[in-house]
């Protein structure tokens, strides 16, 4: 009689690079973008941050920099009036967008006669998309819904003007940077480092397991008595899982009864030789990636501690890294929001408006030089940042020269 052996065997699915795209040829009005589905590009940009230590706390930091202690303007007559129009909460919010998303969205309200604007709001950019094109060559408008996957919100989604380009009381400011082969959207400055954010969710989902089997090994249990029905072999399945998986049933052992020795149970360990060492070069290589697609010149300002970098850097080192992610890549974002929301406010009747962000300098610089010049940390806050400037002054002049 032919014996028959079943086997049960996981497929693993290819992962592929993901590639963001904007779906023009769509047969909704407006333009979703994607990147493992049709419109999860907001969603999954969200994962990684949610998932993802290192990508969490680049995208926290870089975000702070950015927001610094507020946004100001050297105009005496409009600066009295800049946080009437917009608060210091909605642009700390609107930093965080530009640094998460790539893509921030202002809500703008004007007065009745449409020559002035009144507030300027932070609205979430994940839950708008861009009207499609018809027959102009810029956006004219933008659809609002709390929920771009179900199909009966969709219905009821809101459409509001794109800035500047009606008559209307609420128009919408969308700020972004340009993205090669992106018209309606823009991507984050780490979007290259997404896979890798991903790879440090899978890995805190590897050690939980672990820790939830006990850190057993991978075996196989072969039960030599003859193949059961389906639902049988499901209960068995079942019984061992329960049984022997989870932190509580870790160092438990198995006890089994035969008849006959010919058909005991046989248990077959599948090692893998070095695994730990794997799994920390995969988690160092990922952390790794994720600070240069962040452009972190020192990951120590984010209190994040890597093989390479202690706590041991001095302040003056500190410093210059400091002022090279500002000038290289904090100024860049500020820069962007300044310039969308002084030419927004030109237009809305305020004139010149001469915004600024005030810098903020990292704990961690202050602490050590303070500790070095016998100061406190607010005696030296002033004297640092003087410091760092002058090195982004003397930057540029060697540029220019």
């Amino acid at each position: 009689m032919k014996k028959e052996t079943k086997l049960s065997v996981v497929n693993l699915s290819q992962q592929e690079i993901p590639i963001v795209s904007e779906d023009t040829k769509t047969r909704h009005h407006w333009v979703p973008i994607g990147i493992m589905d049709i419109d999860d590009f907001f969603p999954v940009l969200t994962d990684a941050y949610t998932t993802s230590t290192t990508n969490a706390a680049c995208v926290d930091g870089v975000a702070d920099l950015i927001f610094g202690k507020g946004l100001f303007s050297n105009s005496p007559a409009f600066g009295e009036v800049l946080t009437k129009i917009i608060s210091q909460e909605d642009i700390k919010r609107i930093s965080f967008d530009m640094k998460l998303y790539g893509n921030a969205a202002v809500d703008v309200v004007w007065n009745d006669d449409h020559t002035k604007i009144k507030r300027m709001y932070h609205t979430p950019v994940q839950h708008w998309r861009a009207k499609k094109l018809t027959d102009t060559p810029f956006v004219n408008s933008y659809y609002y819904c709390t929920d771009w996957e179900d199909q009966r919100a969709q219905r009821v989604k809101v459409e509001v003007p794109a800035f500047g380009k009606s008559k209307e009381k609420r128009e919408l400011l969308w700020i972004k940077n340009y993205t090669p082969g992106k018209f309606y959207y823009s991507l984050p400055d780490w979007i290259s480092a997404l896979q890798f954010s991903f790879v440090e969710a899978e890995l805190s989902n590897l050690h939980i397991n672990n820790i939830e089997n006990g850190f057993l090994p991978l075996v196989m249990v072969n039960l030599n008595n003859g193949v059961p029905a389906p639902e049988e072999r499901q209960t068995i399945e079942a019984m061992i899982e329960q049984k022997f998986t989870g932190t509580k049933n870790a160092g438990r052992f198995m006890v089994s009864f035969n008849d006959d020795p010919t058909v005991k149970p046989t248990i077959d360990t599948i090692t893998t030789e070095n695994l730990h060492e794997k799994y920390q070069y995969v988690g160092d290589y990922a952390q790794d990636r994720i600070l240069v697609a962040h452009r972190i010149t020192s990951p120590l300002l984010f209190g994040i501690r890597t093989a390479a970098n202690g706590f041991s850097s001095q302040s003056e080192e500190m410093k210059t890294a400091f002022s090279i992610l500002q000038t290289m890549t904090i100024m860049p974002f500020q820069n962007n929001i300044i310039n969308a929301l002084q030419d927004a406010l030109e237009i809305g009747g305020w004139g010149e408006t001469d915004l600024y962000f005030e810098q903020l300098t990292p704990l961690v610089i202050l602490s050590t030089t303070a500790e070095e010049t016998g100061q406190t940390i607010e005696q030296v806050e002033e004297d640092v940042n003087e410091s760092m400037e002058d090195v982004d002054t003397n930057e540029t002049n060697e540029i220019t020269e």
